[in-house]
Order: C-alpha cells, then sequence, then structure tokens
C-alpha cells in the first residue's frame, strides 16, 4: 500500500513537469534545431576541447582573410562551433536559457531570422570596429582585426535582447539590466574578442528591441518602483564588483580594466620597481608589472577584500540601507584615487629617447583611463538614485562598529609603531614620515614613490610579522562590521531595532486606521518619558513630519502629543501632525495651532452588509464577472504566497509604476516593502492557473492588543485585468473581514476632499492643496481614487493636517514632497511641473 501510494504521488509530480517540458519544447523547434547542431559539429570536428583542428577552420571559424577569400557562408557556419570545455558549456546554457525563451515569445520564423541576422550584423560590426582601431594605432582591438571568431555567443544575445520588447516591464528591465551589465563586464575586464562580439550582439539587439517597441507605440522611459531600482543598482554592483576575480581566473586577459587586479588584488608597484622592471619603456606589458601581492591564505582574504566589502555592500544596497550605498560609493572613489595615481605615476615617468609622446599615451595612459572613468560612473550613478535608499542603520549599532574597527586598527597601527621605533625604525626609514609610508603600505595598496623602502632581512621578525598581517586582521574585522550593519541586522527594523519593536507593541495597544504606517521606514520616533505612548515623524529640515497621531492606549494621546511639540520645542523643530483625526484639536487649538483637511478617509461598517440594491450593481457585476471567469481572492501573509505568484505582484507592480510620469510615492503609501510584513493581509485575484489579475494588501488596526479593523493600503491591478477587479478584490474583503471585525477602511485619498469640504478654495493652504489635487489627477488620480470608494457608500472622516504658524507653511510644503516623493530629481521635478502647469 505504501509503495502504490508513492508510486502514484510520484506519478503526480512527474506527469504534469514532463508534460510543461514537452509544451516547452514543442514551442521552441528551431532552439532544438540550432542546439542539436551546435552539438553535433562541435563532437564531430573533436572541437569540444581544443577548438577546431585545422582542416575544419574554413567553415568553423569567420575571419575577414577568409570572407576577402570568397568563404562568406563561415558567418553563419561559425555559430556552431565552439574552442574550449568553458565555451561549449556557456554556448550551451545561452542557447538553452536566452534562445529558447527568445523563440516562445517572438516564434521561430522570426527568431530565426533575428538570429541571423543578427550575426551578419555581429560580423560586419566587429571587423569595422577593429579596422578603425587599427587606423587609430590602438593596442587592444587592433589586435584582434586578423582573429578568428568562433561560437554563437553575438547572435544569441541579440536574440533574447531583441525578444526582451516582448516581455513584462519589470522582466524586460532586469534581463537587459543583467545581459548589458555582464557584457560590458567581460569587455572591460577580459577583453576577448569573444567578449567583443558579445557586447555588440547586446547593443544589436537593444537597438532591435527598441525598434520593435516603437513600431508598435510603446517606446518610452519606464517608471521603476523605488524597490526595483534598488534590485537593479545592487545586481549591476555585484556584477561589476567580481570583475577583478574575473580577470584573475580569465587566461591572459586584455581588456582596458584588467589592470584593476593591479589597483584591487594587488599592491600597486612603487615608481623605483616601475622604472626598473619597465627600464625606462612605457606600454601595455609595462602594466602588468609588480604583481606581488600578498602570499599565502591571509594573503588571499586581503586581496579580495574590495570584492567581498562590494558584494556586502550590494545586499544592503538591495535592502534599501543608506550606508550600504554610502560604502559602496566610497570604495568607487577610492577605486578613482588609487586609478589615478596609477595613471600620473605613469604619464610623470621619463620619456625614452625617440618614442613619440602620443604614441606612449596611446600604449599606456589612455589604457589607464577606464580605470577612473568606469569606477567614478558607477559612483554618479549610484548618487543621482541615492533618494532610493532610506533605511538607516541604528546609532547604536554603528557606533559599536566603529569603535570595533577603530580600536582593531588603532591597536595594531600601535604594536606596530612601537615594534618599529624599537629596532631603529626612526633613523633606517627617514623618520616619521617612513612609518606613515609604512603603516598606509600595509592597510591600502597605494604606491608611495621615493618613501617606502622594504628589506625584510633587515628587520625583526616581529615587526615583519606585523607588517605582513596588520592590515589582514583589520580588513576581516572592518568585514565582519560591514556584514554585522548590513546583512545581520537586516530584520531590525533599520534605524533601530529596539525603537522599531518599542512601537509595533504600542502600535498593538492602540491607535488609528493610519497608525501601523508608523512602522515604516524611514519614520522615526519619540516615546513618551513613562514609556505608555509614542509618536512616529520623519525630520526634512527642521520640520517633524508626523505620520497620523499618537499611538499607544487612546487615554494617553493627547499627553503624549503634548511632550512630543514639547519635543520639537527643545530641539528648536517645527511640529507638523499630519493626516490626524480630530481627536486632537481642542488641546492644539489651545496652543493656537491652525488645521487644514488634507483626506478624507472612506470607511465601511460591514458586519452584516449585503450588496443588494441598485446602489451595489457596480459591485455585484464584479463578483459575478470574476466567478464566471474562475478568479477567486486568495488571502495570506504576503510571505506565504507561492513564489510564482509573488513574482506576479512584483510584476502588477513594476507594470503599474511604469504607468506613472513620477516616481512611486512613499509615506502614507506603501509598496512592496511595506507590503512584506506578517501582520499586514494580503488578498490576491487569482484565476485556477494561477495567473495574478489585482492585489491589495489590508494593514492591522488594534486596540488593546485585539484587531478590532483593517485598512486598505496596497492597490495594484493588471494592465490588462478585467473590469471591476478591484470591486472584486474589496468586495472579497468585505465577505472575508465582516465576521471578525466591525469597521474597515478604505484608507484616505491624499489631497482629495469630497466637495462639501471645501472651504475658501482660493485662500490660503487649503486654496494651494486644492489646486494641487487637481493638477496631480492626471499624473495620480487622486480624486478618481475617491471616486472609486464612494461606490461602496462609505462614511467618511476628515483627516487634517495641523500646524501653528503660517510662515512655517513653505518648509512643511518641502518637507511633504520629500516624504510623498523621496526619489524625485530635478528632472523628475521638472516633468511634475510641466504636468502640473499642462
Amino acid at each position: 500500500m505504501g509503495v502504490a501510494a508513492v508510486s502514484l504521488a510520484l506519478k503526480g509530480v512527474i506527469e504534469p513537469a514532463m508534460g510543461q517540458a514537452g509544451r516547452h519544447l514543442r514551442s521552441t523547434p528551431f532552439t532544438l534545431l540550432v542546439l542539436a547542431l551546435f552539438v553535433g559539429l562541435s563532437l564531430v570536428s573533436a572541437s569540444f576541447l581544443t577548438g577546431p583542428p585545422e582542416p575544419w577552420l574554413a567553415v568553423a571559424s569567420v575571419s575577414l582573410e577568409g570572407l576577402r577569400s570568397g568563404d562568406w557562408w563561415s558567418i553563419w557556419t561559425s555559430l556552431f562551433f565552439t574552442t574550449n570545455p568553458l565555451a561549449y558549456v556557456t554556448a550551451v546554457l545561452m542557447i538553452v536559457f536566452l534562445l529558447g525563451p527568445a523563440e516562445r515569445h517572438l516564434g521561430s520564423l522570426k527568431t530565426a531570422g533575428v538570429f541571423f541576422g543578427s550575426q551578419f550584423a555581429c560580423i560586419s560590426a566587429f571587423f569595422l570596429v577593429t579596422q578603425v582601431a587599427q587606423y587609430a594605432d590602438d593596442g587592444w582591438l587592433s589586435g584582434m582585426a586578423d582573429i578568428r571568431l568562433i561560437g554563437p555567443y553575438g547572435a544569441v544575445l541579440a536574440t533574447a535582447l531583441a525578444a526582451s520588447a516582448l516581455l513584462p516591464t519589470l522582466w524586460q528591465r532586469r534581463l537587459r539590466t543583467v545581459v548589458l551589465s555582464i557584457s560590458v563586464l567581460l569587455v572591460l575586464y577580459v577583453g576577448h574578442a569573444e567578449t567583443v562580439v558579445g557586447f555588440l550582439g547586446a547593443l544589436i539587439g537593444l537597438l532591435t528591441g527598441w525598434w520593435m517597441q516603437s513600431s508598435q507605440g510603446h517606446l518610452h522611459l519606464h517608471r521603476s518602483t523605488s524597490r526595483e531600482v534598488r534590485n537593479l543598482l545592487s545586481l549591476t554592483m555585484a556584477i561589476f564588483a567580481v570583475g577583478p576575480i574575473v580577470t584573475a581566473a580569465a587566461k591572459s586577459p586584455s581588456g582596458p580594466l584588467a589592470l584593476l587586479r593591479d589597483v584591487i588584488l594587488n599592491p600597486l608597484p612603487t615608481l623605483s620597481q616601475l622604472e626598473s622592471n619597465c627600464g625606462g619603456t612605457i606600454d601595455v606589458a609595462c602594466l602588468e608589472i609588480a604583481r606581488q601581492g600578498y602570499t599565502g591564505p591571509f594573503g588571499l582574504a586581503l586581496a579580495v577584500v574590495p570584492v567581498v566589502l562590494l558584494l556586502i555592500c550590494a545586499d544592503g544596497m538591495r535592502r534599501g540601507r543608506r550606508l550600504a550605498l554610502g560604502i559602496a560609493i566610497g570604495v568607487q572613489l577610492v577605486v578613482v584615487v588609487l586609478s589615478t595615481i596609477y595613471l600620473g605615476l605613469f604619464a610623470g615617468m621619463p620619456r625614452p629617447v625617440g618614442r613619440s609622446h602620443v604614441g606612449m599615451l596611446n600604449s599606456a595612459v589612455v589604457h589607464i583611463i577606464p580605470l577612473v572613468l568606469v569606477p567614478l560612473a558607477l559612483a554618479l550613478l549610484l548618487f543621482a538614485y541615492r533618494g532610493h535608499f532610506r533605511v538607516v542603520t541604528s546609532d547604536h549599532l554603528r557606533r559599536k562598529v566603529f569603535w570595533l574597527v577603530g580600536l582593531t586598527g588603532g591597536g595594531l597601527s600601535l604594536a606596530y609603531t612601537v615594534v618599529w621605533l624599537a629596532s631603529g625604525g626612526l633613523v633606517r626609514d627617514g623618520g616619521m614620515l617612513g612609518l606613515a609610508a609604512e603603516l598606509a603600505r600595509q592597510y591600502l595598496p597605494v604606491p608611495l614613490p621615493g618613501v617606502y623602502r622594504k628589506v625584510f632581512a633587515e628587520r625583526d621578525v616581529v615587526e615583519v610579522f606585523l607588517f605582513s598581517y596588520s592590515g589582514t586582521v583589520f580588513w576581516l574585522v572592518a568585514l565582519l562590521g560591514v556584514w554585522m550593519l548590513l546583512i545581520r541586522g537586516h530584520h531590525t527594523g533599520g534605524l533601530d531595532l529596539q525603537a522599531r519593536q518599542r512601537a509595533r507593541a504600542l502600535v498593538k495597544r492602540g491607535g488609528d486606521s493610519l497608525s501601523w504606517m508608523a512602522l515604516w521606514e524611514p519614520n522615526k520616533y519619540w516615546f513618551a518619558p513613562d514609556g505608555t505612548a509614542g509618536v512616529a515623524y520623519q525630520q526634512h529640515s527642521h520640520v517633524a513630519l508626523t505620520l497620523a497621531g499618537p499611538f499607544g492606549p487612546r487615554q494617553h494621546h493627547s499627553t503624549t502629543a503634548k511632550g512630543f511639540l514639547e519635543y520639537c520645542s527643545q530641539h528648536a523643530l517645527t511640529p507638523c501632525l499630519y493626516s490626524c483625526t480630530d481627536e486632537l484639536w481642542p488641546m492644539l487649538q489651545s496652543r493656537g495651532f491652525r488645521r487644514v483637511s488634507v483626506a478624507q478617509e472612506t470607511r465601511l461598517r460591514i458586519r452584516g452588509l449585503e450588496f443588494r440594491g441598485k446602489e451595489w450593481q457596480n459591485v455585484r457585476t464584479s463578483l459575478n464577472r470574476a466567478a464566471k471567469m474562475g478568479i477567486t481572492a486568495s488571502w495570506g501573509r504576503y510571505s506565504d504566497l507561492p513564489h510564482g505568484v509573488r513574482a506576479q505582484v512584483s510584476e502588477v507592480s513594476e507594470e503599474w509604476a511604469a504607468q506613472k510620469k513620477i516616481p512611486e510615492m512613499g509615506f502614507t503609501m506603501g509598496g512592496l516593502d511595506e507590503l512584506d510584513d506578517d501582520d499586514v493581509l494580503c488578498c490576491v485575484a487569482v484565476d485556477d492557473t494561477g495567473f495574478v489579475y489585482g492585489v491589495t494588501s489590508w494593514l492591522p488596526v488594534y486596540e488593546d492588543g485585539a484587531v478590532v479593523s483593517w485598512t486598505l493600503d496596497f492597490m495594484r491591478r493588471r494592465g490588462d485585468a478585467f473590469p471591476g477587479v478591484m470591486e472584486f478584490l474589496i468586495a472579497s474583503a468585505v465577505l472575508h473581514l465582516r465576521d471578525s471585525v466591525e469597521l474597515i477602511s478604505l484608507s484616505g485619498s491624499p489631497l482629495a476632499r469630497e466637495e462639501s469640504e471645501i472651504e475658501q478654495r482660493a485662500k490660503g493652504l487649503a486654496g494651494i492643496l486644492e489646486v494641487v489635487g487637481q493638477a496631480l489627477e492626471p499624473v495620480y488620480g487622486f480624486r478618481s481614487l475617491a471616486s472609486f470608494k464612494s461606490r461602496f457608500q462609505p462614511e467618511y472622516r476628515t483627516l487634517y493636517m495641523y500646524y501653528q504658524d503660517p510662515l512655517h507653511l513653505p518648509a512643511i510644503g518641502r518637507a511633504l514632497s520629500r516624504a510623498y516623493l523621496p526619489g524625485l530629481s530635478v528632472r523628475h521635478s521638472a516633468r511634475l511641473l510641466r504636468s502640473l502647469v499642462g
């Protein structure tokens, strides 16, 4: 019985998988043909291990000489051969995982046309580039002019990126970022002919994809969510971080950044070492000298410190850590400085007689310029998108790590200084300047010409030991500290683990409809001295902008608000209480505060609610349509959703963001980061095949530790979803939640108010907010959202902004713009301004 049950279970798993695999194979006949030809010809020609033998070269490779002699067919026959086992495996994987999916989107005939056409374009572009390089006397690309090209790399990349035009926005952007980043990485660090062809293929495929999009009227810059911007930047940083390792592993790398291994993986040579090794001649080969790196396991650890540090920072950036961004920018700028020093050393070396100055620049200095420009470009790119990194590391944890790293470095430096002085280093090595040079050489790979002298034979064994391993120990401790700050602290709540945990506990004791938003980044907290309540706020310049009112037991709210105002007064902060109910108005009015309504909260009493009557016709239609299509509302925590459903939720969110003219908003509007919370409910409209049509999230509202209501937050629908999908999701929430709570909130619509609430339209901030709300309607649809919510016959509650002095309104307005649009750049501001004016 047990064996039969296991057999049936395996059959139930294997048969669907085999059926799906069969459907994939039947949908990619051209890919199967290419793969069969590639594997068969590589084996028949015995090119798997050492490349095609001499008799096969005319067919298995394409060269300029062969094309001149009439072997034009080699442009396409060279696609089906390989040069070594690594290239063979790489090509097979590219055909299976890039060409196959491209065929499923393009179709077999169009894939064949793009594949063979892009191969012709890649080969033509490659020989054109190398001929121009020969004319310009470039020492790198000109050397490839007569090389034989073998493999399908350019054609596969071109076909994949051309097909990316038909992918959803999320995967289109990710595929293009990964392929282009890796292509650029291989060209810059490895620099072999195959990598150049692959890069040209990627460019040709990208241009083809853009042309396909423009022909369909879909070519435009897609807006991305902050989460996806961080994902793409961290992915790019991780790819480029491993560049020096790729260079060290590659056979005879010749790319412009191949020399970066001498900056990162090995200490830079001194001027005297360069002069003695180069013999007065400056050329590219000279740049490969003096690779006298640290030896042994400790030396290897120190050599890969920058790589590991950047990989840790890449993961921290993915999690939104502002500190990770700062460290990544700092490392890139250090590489820029070291490369500039390297460039200066070569530019300042004596010129050999008979060599022209221009020739020397072409052979050496020009090849070092990318060492400066590439990390500088990465640093500028990260800096330009710094507004998307809002998670601040705990001050307490930062101080602990700072002291740990500082004391380690200080202790090791002090120990070496003592030993150095005891061994007579003050006289032997040129005084204190010599000591500074030797300390710098232990921790930084910097050249110090004319100062650095190191002859281990003259040194005490303890001094030699400290010199050799102090830097390794220091950087390992520094890496551990960075790991603690950026990775281990991922679930610490960002700014302060204890503060955020205290806030969460108090929110569960009491709060209002928006109180759960207090737990979002980058809010920080002020707590009452007795710990009974708190206030969440963001500080922008000198404005303390609260999100909703105090949280904690309701009887302490007024006292807590008074305490927060006193705190702001003592610290010269301008308080602004935003999206608050009228609960605090009597106390605030007595202190001279003013108020203006900023949103209308829509609330539904759902217990016993039935969708009967004419006014509920739209809701009933949505429920019936979903039932006919086999669509159901799936409830649960975001982390518990199947991986495929979570991936589709990300797709839907990115598609929604791509349609906006300005970045994703924050503050009182949550995104995917806020959705991923185990206390938050997620409702997904999904059919029986697992296809996602829309998604909503619901934030809990607590009173004395029990959930008394839920607040609608995240709302996303697929662009081609059936009409009424959001009505279906909210109606499903009513049916799902009405047995457990009396009331739910559809949240407020920012800058949108009912006509009856608009008083003194043209006066003061109320008039300004009304005008801005109307102007933003085409951009974010606030009023359309309010109109949509009105279909559910809600109760309305006004949410106010409380402020004390009208003279503070300009500063408060700037604080609100930074809170709602943290990633707004100058370009985005100009685009928003055009929308407002229009």
